[in-house]
């Protein structure tokens, strides 16, 4: 086994569960927890295994096995007697049987209850009236689906059955990026109050761009309980400001993998208030078992292809990443496939500091729009560079797909502007032409005397 995948051991568990149950002050039965371990037992060694609890004083200590193996862990609670035969059950087997060979079964336990919660993994992202439109679902919910899938929560990853609170989870995956209003938007739609504009800045700051939100339903009525916004494998150096109970949690949490996974969520709802979720692995290679099932951490970039057929919505870009693009041109990173799931344009803030020059370039089956807002930049282009264009401040440039050309400031004042693409990947249809090069530079050095207040259209 490899040093990530520490071997589980049953007493090593029982002994620092207990001890971190008394420094978290949570309830802690050894022997429901020996027996839950001992009925899953190929589960816990062969798995991925971590703790988890919530801020609340007095809270459970909780801990899952995310299993390796495929296994119908709801027919292996039932023989057991571990939870009741009823709507959960079928619909977790249904879950487990209708998605395929892919789909996984795991188990959450707390410490005093036992066998908690059914997770399943659906092996993929289901369509969400797939997974919900279905018997066993309150017919509530199910007529609440089209509102959903018209909001954009249009895939579903794992769902989980709560026996004990006679609820079920569904971890919907939804195209980002959580912005504050999105936040508000989404928990509105469910009927709860939005987050304050702090903890949506926190939350946006470590959720990835394709995020997920699990929505707690009663089994009973169909209606929405709670809803929790996760961040998976956050790393230390990011982790917000957080209650004490969850630090002493991370600080005090046995770890024996490698990495150390950590993940938050916060949970909001009419009942038991708001609070913060917090996770941390135990052994087994907890971060390894999630990339498995296309889990996205922290940070991570990744767009979902799943919903790439997902409800278009409005979106808003900030203008705050910066970088240098093979043109040799200062870029703000603004609207493209990366932001918002672009299809066809991406649209840019550049600059260009006073007597420089970028790249000669051109961009292979894409047409290019510059809108100057500050300053006049002279544009040289054609397969010499023999013609110019000055554009000022206020009027707009028009560049053909494939046509040699090289963007200057000949000025003594910075230019700006907002450039336009037919290409929603901002730098991959950028070619550069190098063989100009040459007659680029000569053709910069000569006219960098000129001081034209004017603009000029003109062929050279």
């Amino acid at each position: 086994m490899s040093a990530s995948r520490t071997e589980f051991d049953v007493s090593r568990f029982l002994s620092e569960g207990a001890q971190l149950a008394r420094e978290l002050d949570a309830p802690w039965d050894a022997e429901v927890v020996r027996a839950a371990v001992t009925s899953f037992s190929d589960h816990f060694h062969t798995g991925a295994v971590l703790w988890k609890t919530t801020s609340r004083p007095g809270d459970s200590l909780y801990y899952r096995f995310f299993a390796r193996g495929r296994d119908d862990v709801t027919e292996a609670a039932l023989r057991a007697g571990l939870v009741p035969e009823g709507t959960l059950t079928s619909l977790t087997s249904a879950w487990y049987e209708d998605f395929g060979p892919d789909t996984i079964q795991c188990g959450d336990f707390d410490g005093t209850h036992g066998l908690a919660k059914i997770w399943t993994y659906l092996g993929a992202p289901r369509p969400t009236i797939e997974v919900l439109d279905r018997p066993g679902v309150p017919e509530t919910l199910r007529a609440s689906l089209a509102a959903f899938v018209r909001f954009g929560l249009t895939h579903i990853r794992f769902v989980a059955a709560d026996h004990v609170r006679n609820s079920f989870n569904v971890y919907f995956r939804v195209r980002g990026p959580l912005t504050p209003e999105r936040a508000t938007e989404v928990l509105s739609l469910l009927g709860m109050a939005g987050p304050d504009r702090s903890t949506a800045e926190d939350i946006k700051a470590v959720v990835p761009h394709d995020f997920c939100v699990a929505v707690t339903f009663s089994a009973t009525s169909g209606h929405a309980e709670r809803a929790c916004f996760y961040a998976l494998n956050v790393p230390v150096e990011k982790m917000p400001a957080l209650p004490e109970r969850i630090d002493d949690f991370f600080g005090k949490a046995p770890c024996h993998d490698v990495d150390g996974f950590r993940a938050i969520g916060w949970s909001y709802g009419a009942g038991r208030g708001t609070y913060i979720k917090a996770e941390r692995a135990y052994c087994g290679d907890v971060s390894g078992r999630l990339r498995d099932w296309d889990c996205y951490f922290s940070g991570d970039r990744t767009r979902d292809p799943a919903l790439a057929g997902g409800v278009p919505t409005v979106q808003v870009v900030d203008a705050v990443s910066t970088y240098e693009g093979k043109q040799k041109m200062s870029t703000v990173a603004g609207v493209c496939k990366e932001s918002v799931d672009a299809r066809n344009i991406c649209m840019h803030l550049i600059a260009m500091p006073p007597r420089t020059r970028g790249h000669v370039h051109l961009h292979e089956e894409h047409e290019t729009s510059l809108y100057v807002s500050k300053g006049w930049s002279r544009t040289y282009f054609g397969h010499s560079l023999e013609h110019f264009v000055d554009a000022k401040a206020g009027q707009l440039i028009y560049i053909p797909a494939g046509i040699p050309h090289l963007a200057t400031n000949l000025s003594d004042e910075p230019v700006e502007g907002v450039v336009a693409r037919t290409d929603p990947n901002e730098q991959e249809s950028v070619v550069l032409v190098a063989e100009l090069e040459q007659i680029a530079a000569r053709r910069f050095d000569e006219d960098l005397p000129v001081d034209r207040r004017e603009p000029l259209v003109a062929s050279a």
